[in-house]
């Protein structure tokens, strides 16, 4: 079972029905978990990750992707 909670858990399904990229602020398509940039600014095996159902991983992969562009940001 994964660490990340409730509150966090509805944050993140909030975010995909969000038009706004978590990552980076700019616009993106809902039901899309970031914008184009940021998407393909991900590892192919990162992104097939976020293809995981709500509650079978996708909550892990999400928060997975926003840690590694955030340090690809700070690098």
């Amino acid at each position: 079972m994964s660490d990340i909670s409730r509150e966090r858990r509805l944050e993140i399904l909030h975010s995909l029905g969000s038009t706004t990229c978590a990552a980076c602020g700019k616009s993106k398509r809902p039901k899309m978990s970031h914008c184009r940039a940021c998407y393909y600014a991900l590892p192919p095996k990162m992104r097939s990750a976020l293809y995981q159902g709500f509650g079978d991983g996708y909550e892990e992969a999400f928060e997975d992707s926003l840690k590694f562009l955030s340090d690809k940001r700070a690098a």
